[in-house]
Order: structure tokens, then sequence, then C-alpha cells
């Protein structure tokens, strides 16, 4: 099996990413805060070392690791601080380990965020280029061109995933109120990584992956040709209500 290190692993998206690529991956599991798990591995990103010793012996990496205690935009000086040095030099360091420690898939959690610049009814290409809004979607731009240029300057094989919030539908707090139409169901957001860890013949690649549904305006087509991937969920047939785009989050 394809040893696989999270980072972020004990994160809302890593828990459930993990417990989705069980059996099929050896799986090592980094994050900053404890988990009670024989494959845990204490992982701060913004530690070169650590980051280093975690990529010991692994065939890919799937970096989800970011600066949390926040959901959606948040501008607080300090904070912004916090969110520069985890999700743009921990994401030097990561990229950095993967490299020295012969790593030959790096799977980058990037953001929709990142292209949300791109007001409707406008179709947004899967590899648009980037117009951020926010501090949080700058970081995560300029972990995209940091993984660019590991991609084409050390040779490593790189999927920048530009993804939205995934729900989990078995959550009843999801239908407290609508949902986004971009947003994805957490089997099709397991799928997209999957298939990111085995897609061969990768040199870089931004590649988005939303949800289906009757007001999708982002394109899947390139995750379709180049991952191979196809949704199975749409929300709005799981007894979810479509609302806006900038919906607000369930509390």
């Amino acid at each position: 099996m394809m040893r696989v290190l999270v980072t972020g692993a004990g994160g809302y998206i890593g828990r459930r990413l993990t417990a989705g690529l069980e059996g099929e991956f050896e799986l090592r599991l980094g994050d900053v805060w404890p988990i009670d798990d024989p494959r845990f591995v204490g992982l701060d990103v913004t530690d070169p070392r650590q980051a280093y010793a975690a990529a010991q012996g692994i065939e890919a990496i799937i970096h989800l690791a970011i600066a949390s205690g926040h959901e959606g935009e948040h501008e607080d000086d300090e904070f912004n601080g916090r969110r520069f040095d985890v999700n743009v030099k921990g994401t030097m360091n990561v990229l950095s380990a993967a490299r020295r420690a012969g790593v030959r898939r790096f799977v980058f959690t990037s953001s929709l965020m990142v292209v949300w610049g791109y007001q409707p009814p406008a179709l947004v290409a899967s590899h648009a280029p980037a117009r951020p809004v926010g501090t949080y979607a700058v970081t995560k731009h300029l972990g995209e061109v940091l993984c660019e240029d590991a991609a084409r300057n050390e040779g490593l094989s790189i999927v920048c995933l530009r993804i939205p919030k995934p729900v989990d539908v078995d959550d009843p707090v999801w239908k407290k109120g609508p949902v986004r139409p971009q947003w994805l169901a957490f089997p099709d957001l397991i799928q997209a990584y999957r298939l990111a860890l085995l897609v061969r013949e990768i040199g870089f690649e931004i590649i988005t992956v939303v949800g289906e549904s009757s007001r999708r305006r982002w394109d899947l087509s390139k995750a379709e040709r180049v991952l191979g991937y196809r949704p199975t969920c749409r929300l709005e047939d799981l007894g979810f209500r479509l609302g806006e785009e900038n919906e607000p989050y369930p509390t």
C-alpha cells in the first residue's frame, strides 16, 4: 500500500478524509494536536524539523494543515499573521520536507476562495488565474505558487485541489439552513483525494472540485479529464436546500 502522510489529520476535513482512505493506503496522521491513534505523529508544520521527520519513509503527502480557529473570512491582524505562518511558511516547510525525503506525490489543499473574485454568472475555469478575496484566499494562492515552483524546480509531482466547504451529509446541523451550491459531500471529496494520489503522469496541476448542483458555475471538466473524477452526490437530491453562494455557515 502507498504510504501517505496527512497533515492536519485531526481537523474537520482530516478526520473524515482519513476514515474514507483507510484500508487502501497506509496512513500517517500528522497534527499539532494529539490524536488518539497509533498512527499519529506530532507535526507543527511551522517547524521544518518536525515536517522532515514526519515525511520519512513516506511516498505521498496530503497537505491539509491550516491555521484554524475561525470559520470563513477573518481579518484580525494577529490571526492573519498566524495564517501566513501556517498556510504559507508551513506549506513551504512541508514541500521542502517532501523533496528531501524523496516523496513522489504531493496533494495540496487549496480553496475555491482563490478564484472568489469571479462574480456570477461567470463560468469559472478549473485552473482559472487567481482572483483571491481575503487573506485566507491570498495564503492559499501563495501555497499554489509554492507548489508550482517545487514541481518545476524540484521535480515533485503535485496536484493542487481547489475545494469548497465539504458537507457531512450525516450531520443534521447542515440541514438547519440552506447550503451553498458549490459545497460538496464528503464521498466526492474523498474520491477526489484518492484519485489525486493515484493518477499518473502529473507534473503540476491545479484542479477544481466542487459539488454537482443545478447552479454549478465551476468547471469540473479538468477534474473529470485529468483525475477521472465523477461526482456522485447532489446535495439538493439528498434533502438539502440550495441557497446563495455566500450563505452563512450553520452554527
